[in-house]
Formats: structure tokens, C-alpha cells, sequence
């Protein structure tokens, strides 16, 4: 079979092909810097529409141009049974947006023409201005109303990855001030500023709106009274009446159970995403680094110049374009990272972890004995490194530029994952005459640090939890420190008041440097003195 690895002339042609988001100085996607970041896209390809890994991954640099079709139902709360006249929010969700399907006892609308944030599909928080939370008029409690829509027709609307409606000052919302609208100062919790002119860019990319993930996903819609179709609005119960749900734990539960069942998927093809289409940070060779040197994990945006961000952001509007274009079915890269993971997750911890040399031999044997034809003379094993490197690749025929970027980010991946086996494989098979001792610690310090890069969210799952627990990673506003660094299955008693992991401002401090014991899947000390008090 032929190798299906590309010329590196091709791609750089086929790369540069983006010529109107290549700036004037050259800067533009590069295969280096696709190459250079390929595991953070192959996790943003990986975790795309997915909110265990969006979670753990929170701090999305990628935008994915996709379509919701026709057919599909939608949720909303609201006060009362009015269609939205602006933009609004819509869930997916049924729980996400029965939380919010009841009377706030506050306008949206503030006397000053500004808004008051009492609908949380855009924020769970209260609006800050100017650093301090908006005086509310009195509380007047009523119930409200669960509305119901389906898409009347396909949807185009463009998601942005990781925890991109959770309104902190730690990067999570950097692609859309940052990137698609250029502000750089904006408070995090201007949602509705923020969505406003989101729509105006919908407007003039001729989409319908924007999926972002909180506990759950949930759709910035501009115009609903185009693609949708109401199919019921019912009033939600009295707080006195025996229908209602009166646990808040109950309530907070349930919301994030129905969000831990997006864990792995949105589920029935409620989103099609055109992978081919993809445009990230990561493909661009500029500056990533987080200004907080205690989250050196944490990509942001505030370091790209505006010439750097100009350039992405017409790479984004010319993306959607094309995606709307192309009759052509997009690749399905996310299936390419399946295969990988599938393959290696449970298998590269075993190693990491073995108890002896020959359990560690045994398992390097069994996963590169694919590759290996024992009756070729190449003692380095390069042929048989490319083979393992190539393997997932063989039915993937890239099409766009951004398939020859993901093609380099995932090729890359692929190739460090066999190089640390093959490296494992000398120190405890080729040499029998070395030091056992040495070459097991070794061996497996080869496969630790290669798990330390590639940072799947696999070995993050819980497992199996009860019927009265689920398994609880740190989603924005909910969430403790050890939530997010070790994520466990917690009964519906402890969930709410947890949210000290998230930095907001004018609220909480957020995360503080994991304690020792919150490494490594150690569980964490108890946390309780920073409760998220709006939960």
C-alpha cells in the first residue's frame, strides 16, 4: 500500500492557499506550528462537542463552523411565554433550561438601557459593571415558562470550543473578545453586549448563531423568529405547589447529571461538525502563553498581536463561508482521534504503571508487533515506526487546508505516541543485557511523560457511579479545585455551593496552585471555604 504521507512542499502550498488570513509580513497557518501544537488540536478535535473533555480542556483557542438539523428540538426558560425579539439563548438540554424557566423578579432591561443578566443561558451570575454587581429592583418570585422549539430548517451556526460560556478572567471567553471581536477589556459578564454583537458578525456571515458549553451546551440564537418553530411554552409550577421541585440539590443535580450525559457526545446527531473547516490558534505560530505563571497549561489569546488576531479572525469568516459552500461531507477527524485513543488510553496507563518488566515487555510487544515485520533486516525499526505512525491515516484523503493542518497536528501525535513506545521497546526488549531494573524504570518513565503531553481526558472518567451520584468535573460556575484536577463520582448532597476552582470577578479568587495530593489522581483535602454562593 502506498504511504499516504504528504510532500511537505504540497502542504505548505496547500496551507498558503488561505491567502486572504495571511498577513502582509507572511504571518498565516503553518504546518511547524500545526506540528509544534498537535497535541492541544488533536485534544481540540477530540473533545469537540463534548463536555468532560470541554471541561477538564476549558480554555478553547479552536472555532468549528457546523449545522444543526432541521428537526432537532431546543429548550428555553424564560418568564414568560413571549417569543425572544432579540437574541437569546437556547439549550439542549431539557434540565439546562428548566433551571432558568422561572421568574427572576428582575427586568432584563435596567433603566439605563442596559441589561440586568436575569436570563442565565447567558450567565448564571449577576452582570458587573465597572467591577461591581448591578442594584437589582425588589424580588417578586413567579413561576416561569419552559419553551420548546424545533429547527425548521438546518441551522448554521459556528462553535466555539472548551468552556466558552463560562464568564472568568482565566481565558475561557479569550476567542470570543479576543479573536472574533476585539476587545481586549470587555467584563466577562457583558453576555449580552457580548452576544449582541456576536450576532452582528452572525448577520454578516449569514449564520444563525453560536454553541458555546457551560453544564451543558447552549446555542447565543439571534433571530427566533427565523429557523425555529415554537412548539410549546408551559408555565413551570408555584413554589408552593406540590408539582414543584423544591430541592435546590435535587435541582443543581439534575442539571449536572443531564450535563454528565453529554460527556462523551451531544447525542442523535444534534450537531454536525465541519472538522474540514477547522480553524485554532494552535495553527498559527503566536504567542499562547498564559501571563498567570501558575496555569502554564492554560493557552491564552492576550499576548497575539492585533495584526495576528485580524488575520485569524478573516481566516474564521472565510472558514464559515466555505463550510457553507461546499457540498463536499467534511472529514471526520474526530473519528481519526477515536481510533487513537481507542487504541492507546487504557493501554499506555498499564505500561506507566507496571508491576513488573514483563507485564511492560508483554504490552510493548502487543501494541507495536503490528507494525513490526520480522523479516526485514532494519535493526532501527524506522519502517516500522512509520507504519504505527501512518496506521490511522490510511483512509483519510485531505481535501481543504485545514484538513492538511490537522492532517500535520495529528500525524505528529501519532508519531510521538510511537516513538516513546519503540524507545520503551529498546530499553526492555532489544538490549538483553541491560539492567532490568534500570530499563523498566526507564521504560516507563518514557510512557509517563508521553501521557504528561498528550493530556487525554480518558484519564480523567470516573467510572460507574450510583443511581444517587454522578461523576463531577468542574463546569463553569460549579466546581472545587479538586473537581477539576480529579474528578469523582459525588452524591447529589455535595453538589451544590461548589465553585471555588473558577476565578471570577468581583466574585470569587478562583483557582489556587492543586495541593500536592491533587496530582496524579491522589484525592484532594477538603475545600469548603469558598462556596459559589449564586449556586
Amino acid at each position: 500500500m502506498p504511504s499516504m504521507r504528504f510532500s511537505a512542499l504540497a502542504l505548505v502550498a496547500s496551507s498558503l492557499a488561505l491567502s486572504s488570513a495571511v498577513a502582509s509580513d507572511g504571518f498565516g497557518p503553518t504546518l511547524d506550528a500545526a506540528r509544534k501544537n498537535g497535541p492541544q488540536i488533536f485534544n481540540a478535535l477530540h473533545n469537540a462537542m463534548r463536555e468532560f473533555g470541554s471541561a477538564l480542556h476549558h480554555n478553547g483557542m479552536s472555532l468549528f463552523p457546523a449545522v444543526i438539523p432541521e428537526g432537532v428540538t431546543l429548550y428555553h426558560g424564560a418568564e414568560t411565554r413571549e417569543v425572544p425579539k432579540k437574541p437569546d439563548w437556547l439549550a439542549f438540554e431539557i434540565e439546562h433550561a428548566e433551571a432558568f424557566a422561572r421568574s427572576w423578579g428582575r427586568p432584563r432591561n435596567r433603566t439605563d438601557g442596559k441589561h440586568y443578566l436575569n436570563s442565565p443561558g447567558f450567565a448564571i451570575h449577576a452582570q458587573l459593571q465597572e467591577g461591581e454587581p448591578p442594584k437589582y429592583p425588589p424580588s417578586v418570585s413567579r413561576p416561569g415558562h419552559l419553551h420548546v422549539y424545533q429547527a425548521r430548517r438546518p441551522l448554521n451556526v459556528l462553535y466555539i470550543d472548551g468552556t466558552s460560556a463560562g464568564k472568568t478572567d482565566m481565558g475561557t471567553i479569550d476567542t470570543q473578545d479576543i479573536l472574533l471581536l476585539d476587545h481586549r477589556d470587555r467584563t466577562p459578564w457583558d453576555d449580552f453586549g457580548r452576544a449582541d454583537e456576536l450576532c452582528s458578525l452572525a448577520e454578516e456571515w449569514k449564520i444563525d448563531g453560536f454553541i458555546r458549553m457551560e453544564p451543558g451546551f447552549e446555542i447565543i440564537y439571534c433571530d427566533f423568529t427565523n429557523g425555529l418553530k415554537q412548539l410549546s411554552a408551559t408555565q413551570r409550577p408555584e413554589r408552593s405547589d406540590p408539582g414543584n421541585v423544591n430541592s435546590t440539590s435535587i435541582t443543581m443535580f439534575e442539571w449536572a447529571r443531564a450535563a454528565s450525559q453529554r460527556y462523551q457526545s451531544i447525542g442523535s446527531s444534534r450537531v454536525l461538525l465541519d472538522y474540514s473547516s477547522m480553524l485554532s490558534a494552535f495553527f498559527y505560530p503566536t504567542n499562547l502563553t498564559n501571563p498567570d505563571p501558575e496555569r502554564p497549561e492554560l493557552p491564552r489569546l492576550v499576548e497575539a498581536s492585533d495584526e495576528e488576531l485580524r488575520v485569524m479572525r478573516q481566516h474564521v469568516a472565510d472558514s464559515v463561508a466555505r463550510s457553507m459552500s461546499r457540498g463536499k461531507e467534511p472529514l471526520n477527524w474526530q473519528g481519526v482521534t477515536d481510533m487513537i485513543t481507542t487504541r492507546y488510553a487504557s493501554r499506555l496507563p498499564l505500561i506507566a504503571q507496571a508491576g513488573s518488566i514483563d507485564i511492560l515487555r508483554d504490552e510493548v510487544n502487543h501494541l507495536l508487533n503490528t507494525h513490526i515485520d520480522y523479516s526485514e533486516a532494519d535493526t532501527s525499526y524506522f519502517a516500522a515506526q512509520q507504519r504505527c505512525t501512518e496506521f490511522y491515516f490510511q483512509p483519510v484523503q485531505a481535501r481543504t487546508p485545514e484538513d492538511k493542518l490537522i492532517y500535520a497536528a495529528i500525524e505528529s501525535t501519532a508519531a510521538a505516541i510511537c516513538a516513546a513506545l519503540f524507545q520503551a521497546r529498546k530499553l526492555v526488549v532489544e538490549d538483553p543485557e541491560a539492567d532490568e531494573s534500570a530499563a523498566f524504570s526507564a521504560a516507563k518513565a518514557v510512557v509517563a511523560n508521553l501521557m504528561e503531553t498528550l493530556r487525554w481526558s480518558e484519564w480523567k472518567e470516573c467510572g460507574k457511579c450510583q443511581p444517587d451520584e454522578v461523576c463531577f468535573v468542574a463546569m463553569w460556575p460549579m466546581g472545587n479545585v479538586e473537581d477539576h484536577y480529579n474528578p469523582s463520582c459525588l452524591n447529589y448532597s455535595v453538589i451544590i455551593g461548589r465553585g471555588d476552582y473558577w476565578r471570577t470577578p468581583g466574585k470569587t479568587p478562583g483557582h489556587r496552585p492543586p495541593p500536592p495530593a491533587c496530582v496524579g489522581g491522589q484525592s484532594c483535602p477538603d475545600d469548603k471555604d469558598l462556596g459559589n454562593e449564586e449556586l
